[in-house]
């Protein structure tokens, strides 16, 4: 086997592969032997057939399991003769079919695993990201909320108007150039006005009708319509409204707590609504601070990545988040699809990043996971789990999930490290 390895990119490399005519010529005796003890050939016993029958008979598919046969043994051998790290299965691309009698020739591109060269790990300057303040008062927020999930549905009288904040009950027809369609049809429908869980434009055109009224309503279809085909289209409704109710929230006071939570008080329900508010704030603190920290560390130690360790990444990514919509038509997942490959990319990129840095970091600092470490994280999601701890890690071995969850442990303590050394200074 001669071997030309090539480097076409900073972490690619094609090898060019020759098979000498001997390796060949084996391969093709051990192949034929092969199809002889299987093949049943009318005037043959089995193993007699003689090698220019098979040929004629088999010749096609010889060539085919030659090829398997001898990339199969060669590629490894030239892998280790390159002395490559690779990270991505191998893309061939053979000369020529095999042929008795000559040698054969093939090339494999393969990405392989970058070098990285540490910069700097230790005192990198992070701006400290700043959360921003909410609109409204989450406490304020909470309790709203709380209180209109208490609220009564009371009947309105005879000859009031649909207004925002009101229940109605009605049955709806639509069509599209005079045509239902899928969708379009309700009937003893429930909706909210001002809720935005209609159509854009529905609830608004809602407005003003009375109960027992009926009244046709035109608008468009948006873009995110479930059916593609609709999209962007004009839609009428012939719309009955049935019932009008209003909504007679309870007071907010000591009562309603009581009624809702294990304190006797507004004031304590409240104090402890801002506890959990804050402890929530102070995660996302931690949270973005971490970002910045590993956004810092990417960029002061720049590498080439492996565009395939992107994309794998990046589709694992988008897989987790589609797989609950798998009901959608084809095209739009697709279409969401695409949205999230052009959106996501960086973040993946930079996880890739990370996945490759942290090893180095952590052979460059010491910083190790050992199996306590591995013992210790599966327990704790055994106890989130409320299993058992063998029934868990058994789970986690037969998913083979074990190492991804060292690697996730080796992560934290890596960004922790980098952490506690960076300099974090207000903007």
């Amino acid at each position: 086997m001669n071997l030309d390895v090539e480097e076409i990119g900073p972490v690619e490399r094609r090898l060019r592969i020759e098979v000498s005519t001997a390796e060949v010529d084996a391969a093709f005796d051990a192949v034929y032997r092969q199809l002889g003890r299987r093949a049943k050939l009318k005037g043959f016993r089995p193993g007699k057939a003689p090698r220019g029958v098979l040929q004629r008979y088999f010749g096609e598919q010889a060539r085919a399991e030659v090829l398997e046969r001898v990339i199969r043994e060669t590629l490894p051998k030239a892998i280790d003769q390159a002395e490559l790290a690779l990270i991505s299965d191998p893309r061939l691309a053979p000369e020529a079919e095999p042929k008795e009698g000559a040698p054969f020739v093939y090339e494999a591109t393969v990405e392989i695993r970058p070098a990285i060269e540490l910069r700097r790990v230790r005192g990198l300057e992070v701006i400290r990201p700043t959360l921003p303040e909410p609109e409204q008062d989450p406490v304020d927020r909470y309790l709203e909320e709380l209180r209109d999930s208490q609220a009564q549905l009371v009947e309105e009288v005879e000859g009031v108007q649909a207004a925002r904040g009101h229940v109605v009950r009605l049955d709806y027809d639509g069509s599209v150039d005079g045509q239902p369609f899928e969708g379009g049809r309700g009937r003893d429908q429930e909706l909210e006005l001002g809720s935005g869980s209609a159509i854009p434009g529905f609830e608004e055109q809602i407005e003003g009708m009375t109960a027992g009224s009926e009244r046709d309503l035109e608008l468009e279809l948006p873009a995110s319509f479930p059916t593609p085909e609709l999209a962007g289209k004009t839609a009428r409704f012939q719309v009955t409204l049935h019932e009008l109710k209003r909504k007679e929230l309870p007071e907010l006071d000591d009562e309603l707590a009581k009624d809702v939570s294990d304190f006797d008080t507004l004031a304590e329900l409240a104090a402890d609504v801002r506890r959990r508010v804050q402890e929530g704030r102070e995660r996302q603190q931690k949270q973005a601070e971490r970002d910045s920290v590993i956004e810092a560390l990417v960029t002061a130690n720049p590498f080439p990545v492996p565009p395939s360790l992107v994309e794998r990444e990046l589709e694992r990514r988008i897989a987790r988040v589609l797989a609950p919509l798998h009901k959608l038509p084809p095209e739009q997942l697709e279409e969401q699809a695409n949205s999230l490959r052009e959106s996501w990319r960086p973040q993946a990129e930079r996880a890739v990043r990370l996945s490759l840095l942290v090893p180095a970091i952590a052979r460059e600092e010491g910083i190790e996971v050992d199996d306590s470490d591995v013992d210790a994280r599966v327990a704790e999601i055994a106890e989130q789990r409320n299993e058992s701890l063998r029934k868990v890690r058994r789970s986690l071995a037969d998913q083979g999930m074990l190492d991804g969850l060292r690697a996730g442990l080796l992560e934290e303590r890596v960004v922790e490290f980098a952490t506690a050394q960076a300099t974090l200074s207000d903007a």
